[in-house]
């Protein structure tokens, strides 16, 4: 209903962010991926809310073959992030079929996050009789035996071809939230920590939530956001150089760089030296720029910049007109 709701109060840019954005749409031949320059560092394929759910048949295969696509690159894939909502319902058979998927088919590793819907919709529709602390736990379980490791908890940090990422998770405050999140302090000084250990090298946070009021946040989904008064993580974020904050959750679609001209709703935007990532989902429809589901990013690291270039990953489509050239602080 708050969707609704922001839709229809922003009607016009709405419409305008879908019409700005759904041309050109341009294509590549298959196989996919042959956009990297030569001396690229690190290739970086991201997506966000797969959605899974049992009897559900179109959102598994949405994920196989973007997945299967990627293993055509004629370039080498180093990682694949989901920024959340991995399943619909948090149900433990859903997230078993996520993590079977990528392992069967993802051609590089996967970092995965926990999202609202893994967590906190545990009981969601009577769809599970499980507690969001064994949601969370299940969600712990399943990530450390795909990754080989014993993190305690939803939050952890990784390590692909020197570059971290550090992945963000709601702590499951006095038996959780719906759609909000809450990290805690302790998980505020591990991000503190990993960022300072990153020494300058561009460092990805993910997590489901984006940051309030960026990446037009507040005209999407007003209230959808990290709230900064209760998790104050702006400003750990600015304190170091080449932070790139990638999330998902608003179901908002990939948008020209146009719409963030006119807009001011960005797919990508830098503010304050943090790039935040807004990824659209993966596995419904979005809204507030293009509709359609298996969009998301790719992340190409450089000496001296960054590119990220939104493409769909089923039809093998790449926004031309949604290009973005960050600069890196040396």
């Amino acid at each position: 209903m708050v969707i609704v709701k922001a839709i229809l109060s922003n009607f016009m840019a709405f419409l305008m962010a879908f019409v700005m954005t759904i041309f050109p749409y341009a294509g590549l031949e298959k196989p996919v991926i042959n956009t990297k320059k030569d001396d690229c560092k690190l290739l970086v394929e991201m997506i966000s809310d797969t959605h899974l759910e049992q009897n559900e048949i179109v959102r598994p295969w949405f994920l196989k073959k973007g997945l299967k696509n990627l293993a055509k690159a004629k370039v080498d894939v180093d990682a694949v992030v989901v920024a959340g909502d991995l399943t619909n319902y948090a149900d433990e058979p859903s997230l078993a079929d996520y993590f079977k998927i990528i392992k069967e088919y993802s051609p590089a590793p996967v970092v995965s996050v926990a999202g609202n819907h893994d967590i906190n919709h545990a009981g969601d529709r009577n769809k599970t009789d499980i507690t969001r602390e064994q949601a969370k736990e299940n969600f712990i379980k399943y990530n450390n035996e795909y990754m080989g490791t014993n993190h305690e908890d939803n939050y952890y940090s990784t390590e692909i071809k020197g570059y971290k990422f550090i992945v963000l998770g709601d702590i499951v405050y006095n038996g959780g939230n719906w759609d909000s999140m809450t990290m805690g302090d302790e998980q505020i000084a591990f991000l503190d920590s990993e960022l300072a250990s990153a020494n300058g090298e561009p460092v990805f946070v993910c997590c489901h939530w984006p940051m309030d009021d960026m990446n037009g946040q507040s005209t999407i989904w007003p209230d959808s956001g990290i709230l900064l008064d209760r998790n104050p993580i702006k400003d750990i974020l600015e304190k170091y150089d080449n932070v790139f904050y990638v999330s998902g959750h608003m179901h908002a679609g990939i948008k020209s760089n146009a719409v963030d001209e006119k807009y001011g709703l960005a797919s990508v935007e830098k503010v304050n030296g943090v790039t935040y990532i807004s990824l659209p989902t993966y596995g419904i429809v979005n809204i507030f720029g293009n509709p359609f589901s298996c969009n998301g990013m790719q992340l190409e690291v450089y000496d001296d910049e960054v590119i990220i270039r939104p493409r769909n990953f089923v039809t093998n489509k790449w926004f031309t007109n949604s290009v973005y050239h960050i600069d890196l602080t040396k």
